[in-house]
């Protein structure tokens, strides 16, 4: 697998290298769904290597940076049959169907950032989209070359953010899964998602899961049926921890009754020894008038309880 990571290039388009666990993993979830060696369409391909595990039979890419396009036509072993545009992928308008879609596209790229052919070309085709970010486009104009399913590589801010609220109801109940991807790319710690969106359909139920691509292992899983909580990122649930009242309450007991006991007989030795003029029993009497006062509000429900 040959790649083109001229990271200076790559940095400037908001790009970051896939590791090897995550395509595995992507190539997994593609063949769950659409089987082995699927047509496949990227409009970010890189230098191809999303696409490398999947082995698909015919694989198309839109990619704007030429060293990229130049470098995934030398993977012609991995990718005999393929089709490369070199281009903005707001600017591609080809008739192409694939199975599936499978993208990485740079995170957060900013709409007033594009040139105006791409903002012209984005208005066209989703006239509500005139600032923010792109992400949310890259993933809805995708959709337009599958008849299956997409599968997309997302910043997280897809889920929650205010600018993709739109995307978020135009897909509706074609969410089928959201994941959690922790570690997925060798130049950057931060997380990202993992959607799975069909092309048709109705997905009562949305799965997710959190995957580590460094321990390779699925952290945690639940399948979401409440459609108000379908967008909401998995967490792993904290396990709350059990406390005992009655051994807490029984260890207060004990710590008053000692300390009482402590206290009547030091005061005692202190009025023995040196004569001192306590008023000893005043002090019982007062114990004994508040430990009877809480006896009848326990017993009788009389609310008595003082104004300190």
């Amino acid at each position: 697998m040959i790649e083109h990571n001229n990271r200076d290039i790559a940095k400037k388009h908001a790009e970051y290298i896939t590791g090897k666990e995550l395509r595995q993993y992507v190539a997994e979830k593609v063949k769950k769904y659409v089987g082995e060696n699927p047509t496949v369409f990227d409009g970010a391909i890189g230098s191809g290597q999303l696409e490398q595990y999947i082995k698909p039979r015919f694989l198309t890419g839109v990619e704007v940076q030429k060293a990229s396009c130049d470098t995934f036509e030398k993977n012609n072993e991995l990718f005999p049959n393929r089709n490369i545009y070199n281009m903005s992928f707001f600017n591609f308008d080809e008739d192409v169907i694939s199975d599936c879609i499978v993208m990485n596209p740079p995170f957060s790229m900013k709409f007033k950032d594009l040139s105006e052919e791409e903002q012209t070309n984005i208005q066209n085709e989703f006239p509500w989209k005139k600032s923010g970010v792109v992400d949310d486009i890259f993933i809805l104009k995708s959709l337009n070359y599958t008849d299956k399913f997409a599968f997309h590589i997302c910043f997280p801010g897809v889920a929650y953010r205010k600018t993709e609220q739109k995307m978020r109801d135009l897909i509706g109940d074609r969410l089928v899964e959201l994941n959690l991807i922790e570690g997925a790319f060798e130049d950057t710690p931060i997380p990202v998602l993992f959607l799975v969106i069909a092309k048709d359909g109705e997905y009562t139920e949305v799965y997710k899961e959190i995957y580590n691509c460094a321990k390779k292992e699925i952290l945690y899983s639940e399948i979401c049926t409440n459609k108000d909580d379908k967008w909401s990122t998995p967490t792993i649930p904290q396990e709350k921890e059990i406390i005992d009242i009655d051994a807490i309450n029984s260890s207060l007991d004990e710590l008053v009754v000692s300390r009482l006991e402590n206290h009547l007989k030091i005061t005692l030795g202190l009025i023995r020894e040196f004569k001192a003029d306590i008023d000893y029993l005043g002090f019982i009497d007062r114990v004994e008038s508040l430990c009877q006062e809480y006896r009848l509000a326990y017993n009788f429900g009389i609310n008595t309880f003082r104004n300190n």
